[in-house]
């Protein structure tokens, strides 16, 4: 097994001077002679966008950090016939770190991946924060292709190129740090993720065998689509003893068969022994008209200072215009488990389990709680549809106590309670089969 440190391939580390070259050279000279381990360490290393081959375990030392370049035009976007891009999350195709199709690969070590995000965002206005709470920044603007026009008030939510009307629009910034497609044994161990630019820190997409163990993930929490891990279209994962932090969904499970040559199921996810902070949802299951999720488990979860903590919303599109990452599928959520979690000091729903209209939704079935604590500024609301009810939930040793925004201490809640927000007694609709034991509801 090869030992190849980026800086006998040219590497500088200074922060500086780009070390792509060199950086993807050491990963092609030591996939090339089996695989092995490419190291980093002694200085910063800037970079573009690099791409993981079959047997490399990129292993960055405590004393490097693989810095992302602020210069849009490294992070070129992604060609190939192996996954359909048109069909990328907001139509963005470009990644800091990619792997398609590899096998046997990690990102470990101590050290850091440090994306430069807060080149690629500015200051919201007043307005603009009164009208999305959580949020203080805004990706900035940057010139429409050539022959391209904005986007009406309408269709906001598409998420094309940007326009004004929506803080979370695309821009040329790499929307995925992280981007694993088609991969099999992939490993991200200790290494510490931060600073990302306004994207997904990891993008799981139809891979097998995929474990996240002591990852710590620093996004801003007021950023917009700062998500954490999200994982699709996948099987067995395992998410483990890990720190996440970010401006939007920490864990996600979807089955979004949009990018894939055939649509695949996402099951057999473990999350277990981690700590979370969201401004949207710290777990969630589920989106616009995926597929398949099943037999899958959170447990031993500490949830703070969040918004949502345990979400499965699958809201409709009232756009005419696709979502960029909305499926085709009728949506079947089955054998859901969440036990020994903490929710603290929530600023919205400790649980959230709601079938909106037009949603194409199957059935959302077999879903268990077991000895959840929460404090949060809402109740739990699970709302089904008249044609479509919520089977099958049980709640087994749960405490569930509402809190007013003003024991919340976020700015965040502050901006909530100044909006006047309601705080709404628990919500149960059209659920077929919910059952309750040992479980308290102490409402304001």
């Amino acid at each position: 097994m090869l030992n190849c440190n980026v800086k006998n391939y040219g590497a500088i580390g200074d922060g500086k001077i780009l070390d792509t070259q060199a950086i993807q050279a050491a990963i092609d000279d030591c996939s090339a002679h089996g695989g092995g381990q490419v190291l980093l360490e002694g200085g910063e290393f800037l970079s573009g966008r690099i791409d993981l081959k079959d047997g490399v375990e990129l292993h960055i030392e405590r004393d490097a950090v693989l810095l992302g370049s602020t210069d849009v035009n490294d992070f070129p976007e992604i060609v190939t016939d192996f996954w359909r891009t048109e069909y990328a999350p907001r139509f963005n195709k470009r990644c800091f770190i990619y792997a398609e199709g590899c096998r046997d690969i990690a990102i470990t070590g101590r050290g850091a991946i440090d994306c430069q995000g807060r080149a690629y965002v500015e200051p919201m206005t007043q307005e603009q924060m009164d009208a999305r709470p959580t949020m203080s920044y805004v990706r900035k603007p940057f010139p429409l292709p050539e022959g391209s026009a904005p986007l009406s008030e309408e269709v906001t939510m598409v998420g094309a190129y940007p326009h004004p009307l929506d803080p979370r629009s695309t821009s040329l910034a790499p929307a995925r740090v992280a981007l694993f497609m088609g991969c099999n044994n992939v490993l991200v161990e200790d290494v510490t993720m931060r600073n990302q630019p306004a994207g997904w820190s990891y993008w799981i997409c139809d891979c097998d065998n995929v474990h996240f163990h002591r990852a710590k993930i620093f996004a801003a929490v007021d950023m917009p689509n700062n998500d954490g891990i999200h994982i699709n279209c996948c099987r067995n994962v395992t998410v483990s003893d890990c720190n996440i932090s970010c401006g939007d969904d920490c864990v996600v499970v979807r089955a979004y068969s949009g990018p894939l040559h055939t649509p695949k199921v996402c099951e057999k996810v473990t999350v277990t022994n981690c700590n979370f902070t969201s401004h949207t949802c710290a777990v969630r299951v589920g989106w616009i008209d995926d597929g398949v999720m099943r037999n899958c488990t959170f447990s031993n979860l500490n949830i703070t200072e969040s918004s949502t903590g345990l979400c499965m919303y699958l809201p409709s599109n009232p756009a005419k215009a696709r979502m960029s990452d909305q499926g085709v599928e009728d949506t079947l959520i089955e054998n859901i488990s969440f036990s020994n979690i903490n929710i603290d000091r929530n600023y919205n729903f400790p649980v959230r389990i709601h079938i909106s209209k037009d949603n194409r939704c199957k059935a959302i079935r077999n879903i268990y709680f077991s000895n959840i604590h929460a404090r949060s500024a809402q109740m739990p609301m699970i709302v089904g549809r008249e044609d479509c009810h919520v089977q099958n939930v049980y709640f087994s040793d749960c405490h569930f106590s509402q809190l007013p925004y003003e024991q919340i201490p976020t700015v965040f809640a502050e901006r909530m309670a100044k909006l006047n927000r309601p705080l709404h007694a628990p919500k149960f609709q059209c659920v077929d089969n919910l059952v309750f034991h040992s479980t308290f509801f102490n409402v304001l």
